[in-house]
Parts: structure tokens; C-alpha cells; sequence
């Protein structure tokens, strides 16, 4: 088996504060990481949209990778998932890129402002990579929401059809996709939206969970010297 080159992503470093622990910082926002034979780049691009888009689409300018992991925690719109569950985002879309008028939200791509044009189709960027591992072909499969504000109330239009949100899902698929880049989407349910009592939440069960997802996807590719 042909070793593969992994980018690891993610938005914030305590969303894979394990992993960093037996990483090699090289600059301030990227690393090498081993796990078991395997030298995996680390890229932290900072939050939101704009800092996903800047640093990934830099990085894969400079190199091509057998495929690119974003690791991150997220927000569920359902009880129908478990606080700390991890699953594969296959669809994302920016969910609040419209304009919000009379509380009635309408997307850029209703009011035909935006073209369904690649890598868009129907206003959503969908994943159609495939990476050959059980691990992650045994997730969930969930639909994400990528905004740029946290609300107490979501409005129905912004929420509807879809499960999970972020601030930075869509870019990375829509940087990934733009490169020609294969790449996977993981997250761990580390609250449900709307929810503002943080109490609430559990971040550390969510990123213990994302850590141990991680190391097992990597592992079904370990090669020995």
C-alpha cells in the first residue's frame, strides 16, 4: 500500500488539542503530526470563512495531498444526535448569504444573484469524493449549514434540510472542490443550536470523540518499515 499524504484541517487547535500534543509546530498556525508511520501536515486556519478559505486554498497551492480531513465540532439541529456523535458532512451550502427582509430570509441563489454554476448545484457544494476507508464509511451521513453569525433562533428557510452547523464547512468544501482535492468533512456534536447556555455543551466529550475517529481512519492506512 502506497503511503498517502494527509492534510489535517481545522478552524480552531482546540478542536484537535490531542493530536497537537505529539505535533511539531513549524509555523505559527501549522505542524507535522506522526501517527504510527504515517506524517500528517497540520493546518489551523483560524474561524470562519474568510481564514478557512485564505489559508487552505494557500497551502493547496503550494501541494496536492492524497486527500484533506477538516476535523471540527458543531452544532446539531436535532435531538436525533447524541452530544459527542461524529459524522461525515457529505452536502454543505452558506446558509445565511441572502438577504433577511421582514423576517423572511432569501438565499442569493432564490433571488438568482448567485449562478448554480461548479461547484454549486442547487445552491449546495456536495461531496462526491470517495475515500476508501470503513471508518469513515460507517458514519453518519449529515447534511451542513455554514454561517457567519450564532443566533438564538434560526429562521425556518436557513434551517430547513439540512442537520449540522458550522462557520466554515462550506468554504472548505467549496476551496477542496475549486482544487480538484479530494477530501472528507468530520465533526463531533458538541451542542444543538440555539442553544446559548453553555453549560450545555460538552466540547471535550466532542473533540475526544473527533480524536479517536481520526486516529482510526488514519490507522486502516498505517504501512509497517
Amino acid at each position: 500500500m502506497n503511503t498517502p499524504t494527509i492534510l489535517l484541517v481545522a478552524a480552531a487547535s482546540l478542536e484537535i488539542e490531542p493530536l497537537l500534543l505529539d505535533a511539531q509546530r513549524i509555523e505559527e498556525n501549522f505542524y507535522t503530526l506522526k501517527v504510527n508511520n504515517i506524517l500528517i501536515d497540520v493546518l489551523i486556519t483560524g474561524l470562519g470563512s474568510t481564514a478557512m478559505t485564505y489559508y487552505l486554498t494557500k497551502q493547496l497551492q503550494n501541494r496536492k495531498y492524497s486527500f484533506v480531513v477538516l476535523l471540527g465540532v458543531a452544532g446539531a439541529y436535532s435531538h436525533q444526535f447524541q452530544l459527542g456523535d461524529v459524522v461525515c458532512v457529505k452536502s454543505e451550502r452558506f446558509a445565511d448569504l441572502g438577504i433577511l427582509e421582514d423576517n423572511k430570509f432569501t438565499s442569493l441563489f432564490d433571488m438568482q444573484l448567485c449562478e448554480n454554476e461548479f461547484p454549486f448545484v442547487k445552491g449546495k457544494l456536495d461531496n462526491y469524493t470517495l475515500i476508501n476507508n470503513k471508518t469513515i464509511e460507517q458514519l453518519p451521513v449529515v447534511k451542513g449549514n455554514t454561517v457567519q453569525s450564532i443566533r438564538p433562533f434560526i429562521n425556518p428557510v436557513i434551517r430547513s434540510n439540512t442537520d449540522i452547523e458550522s462557520m466554515e464547512g462550506a468554504s472548505f468544501f467549496y476551496v477542496c472542490m475549486l482544487e480538484k482535492q479530494a477530501f472528507v468533512q468530520l465533526r463531533a456534536i458538541s451542542n444543538y443550536v440555539g442553544e446559548q447556555n453553555k453549560k450545555h455543551w460538552n466540547i471535550p466529550l466532542a473533540v475526544t470523540k473527533l480524536t479517536n475517529t481520526f486516529i482510526d481512519v488514519i490507522n486502516e492506512f498505517t504501512v509497517t518499515d
